[in-house]
């Protein structure tokens, strides 16, 4: 392959894992519960079961985020080197 294609999709692949991250780590596992927690309170119908879940998620939402924008990376380091050069 060409050197700047290689570079154009090592930034798009990097690009899509920081964004995938994000997502997954910052709304559906940090923002999601929250939201949904404060709810279930105001509503009155929150529950110990519910509760410990929206922690646990909380708690663990940068783990995942960071593994996601890791293989990211990664992907993105196979595909275009530096030192191949």
């Amino acid at each position: 392959m060409d050197r700047n294609i290689r570079m154009a999709l090592s930034v798009a692949i990097y690009i899509l894992g920081l964004a995938v991250s994000v997502y997954v780590g910052g709304w559906i596992m940090l923002l999601k519960p929250v939201k949904e927690t404060i709810a279930a309170y105001t509503l009155g119908t929150l529950t110990l079961t519910q509760l410990l879940i929206s922690v646990i998620k909380c708690i663990s939402s940068m783990t995942v985020s960071g593994l996601i924008w890791c293989i990211g990376y990664i992907a993105s380091n196979h595909i275009f080197d530096s030192r191949d050069e």
